[in-house]
């Protein structure tokens, strides 16, 4: 299977025990199922948040889905774990693409915002 953004073959790879493809070049995944919903439950917290996210003109420019022929252009949806980080989700095959750098934004929380959480849960009512 070729990226939808550069065209390269991408090679199979298994972050958190997970099957994907990713692509050399541009360091996206390809993602089917409900993998998405299994990586977006691994939370790290880390002390200082790097981010490493696609300018937004990337992030919001049209893809088509690599899995479906004829090649259909994939849904733009906000994660819910990061408004930062714009999905493209077939909506024929369910597939979702993550560029390089967003599947890193969806698994790392800084550890101020790991506090705020934990103290929003707290005061609950």
């Amino acid at each position: 299977m070729n990226c939808p953004r550069c065209d390269k073959v991408m090679t199979p790879v298994h972050p958190e025990g997970v099957e994907a493809q990713q692509c050399p070049q541009c360091e996206g995944h390809w993602l089917e199922g409900e993998d998405l919903r299994r990586l977006e439950s691994t939370v790290n917290v880390r002390f200082l948040e790097w981010r490493k996210l696609p300018a937004e003109e990337v992030q919001t420019r049209e893809v088509a889905c690599p899995r479906c022929r004829p090649r259909a252009a994939m849904k733009k949806v906000r994660s819910e774990r990061d408004r930062h980080v714009l999905l493209d989700v077939c909506e024929r095959c369910h597939g979702v693409w993550l560029d390089g750098g967003e599947l890193r934004a969806i698994q790392e929380m800084g550890f101020v915002t790991a506090l705020a959480d934990v103290f929003r849960f707290v005061t609950k009512d």
